[in-house]
Order: C-alpha cells, then structure tokens, then sequence
C-alpha cells in the first residue's frame, strides 16, 4: 500500500505543481484592466467581510498577489476604496433610470415605485449592503459620496417631481426639512434591505409591499 502511495504522489505532486504554475502564468498574462478590474472585485469583497479598517497587506495575502503589485495600480489605500464606491455605487446606477424618473407623463408615485422595485433589485445583495453599513459606520469619504449621489439623483428629484404635480413651481432649491421626510422613506427602505439580507431579521417577504407601504407614509405626509 506504501508503495501505491507513493506511485499515486509521484503522479498527482507533479500535475497540482503543473496547474499551480499554469495559474500563475494565467495571472501574469492578465491585461492590465482586467487586473485592475479583478483587483476592485477582490477588494470589494474583502471590505464587505471586513470593513474599510481591513488592510491591504492582507487583503493582497488573501488573492496571492503581493502588496507592491497592489500599490502599483492603486497608490493607496483611499485610492483603492475609490475604485471599489464607484463599481459598488456608480456602476450599478443605470441611466435609463434618470429618463423615467422625470417622464411626467406617469404620475410620480408611479414612477419612483417602478424606480425603487428596479434599484433594489440591484443594490439588495450582501456585498453592497455589507459596503454600506460599514461605511455608515465609518465617517468615510466613500459614505459621503453615496450620500450625494443618493440626494441628487433621487430624494431632490423626488421632491421637485412631486412639486410640479401639486402644481407648484420646479424649483431647484430643496430645504432641508423636505430632505428629512424623504430620507425617512429612503432610508427605511435601506434598513429593509439590511435586516433582511444582513441581520438575518424576519421580515415582511414581499419587497414590494414594502416600497410601496413607505412610498404612502411619504406621499401621505407630503400633500
């Protein structure tokens, strides 16, 4: 039997050395934006296990490159966090969403419950939602940005689209007390998508029941 073993090592070493150095070579030949886009991917997904505090060194230890090599396509580590908002956020954002959102047309609840079924349908997975707690944990640039985003391409839209079918005047100003109210809608559907896919929490199964339960509180409070 020791000497099965040992014709069974002497066959199968050699191949797992031979696959390991073709994995290697495979890397090596990688064209620079696929590295850099399989860099962004990894460290996505080390930030969303971790948070913005895990380091580079480990997060190059754990996709078996080497800590110089990252910091030869990312310069440092805000750089590298940059790069992982804007395939986590702006990526994500499709621009079609910005023509129907102002299709007056439609009615504005209409509109943005079709928004919000399609948005979060992108954004209600682990790694994103992960991202975003932990950048709301964290005071981080990455958490500011989002926040922009979420406020210029959505809530104030929301609120001026709103206006202009109570007839009143699209004007560009948002005070902050209209922010508030909308961010409440907002944000709760947010704390939805975390307690269900992060907390583990039970909650109300139809996602779309829920989006449109927040859209009425919203609607009902602004008249």
């Amino acid at each position: 039997m020791q000497g099965d073993d040992e014709n069974w090592s002497g066959l199968i070493e050699p191949r797992l050395l031979e696959s390991k150095r073709q994995k290697k070579q495979s890397q090596k030949r990688l064209p620079p934006e696929e590295r850099i886009n399989s860099l962004i991917s990894a460290a996505a997904s080390y930030f969303a296990e971790v948070g913005f505090e895990g380091s580079t060194r480990e997060l190059a230890r754990r996709i078996g490159v080497t800590q110089p090599l990252l910091y030869r396509y990312f310069p440092n580590k805000d750089k590298l966090i940059e790069a992982v908002y804007r395939k986590i956020y702006l990526d994500r954002w499709n621009p079609d969403w910005d023509t129907q959102l102002k299709q007056r047309d439609i009615p504005v609840r209409e509109r943005f419950e079709a928004f919000y079924n399609a948005y979060t349908d992108t954004i209600f997975e682990p790694e994103w939602l992960r991202i975003y707690y932990f950048a709301s944990l964290r005071d981080a640039q990455i958490n500011r940005w989002y926040n922009h985003v979420v406020e210029e391409l959505i809530l104030k839209r929301l609120v001026r689209e709103h206006r202009v079918e109570r007839g009143q005047e699209d004007d560009i100003h948002v005070s902050l007390e209209e922010l508030e109210t909308v961010w409440l809608m907002h944000g709760g559907i947010m704390q939805y998508g975390v307690r269900k896919y992060i907390s583990g929490f039970k909650v109300l199964e139809d996602k779309r029941a829920v989006i449109a339960k927040a859209l009425d509180m919203y609607f009902g409070v602004v008249k």
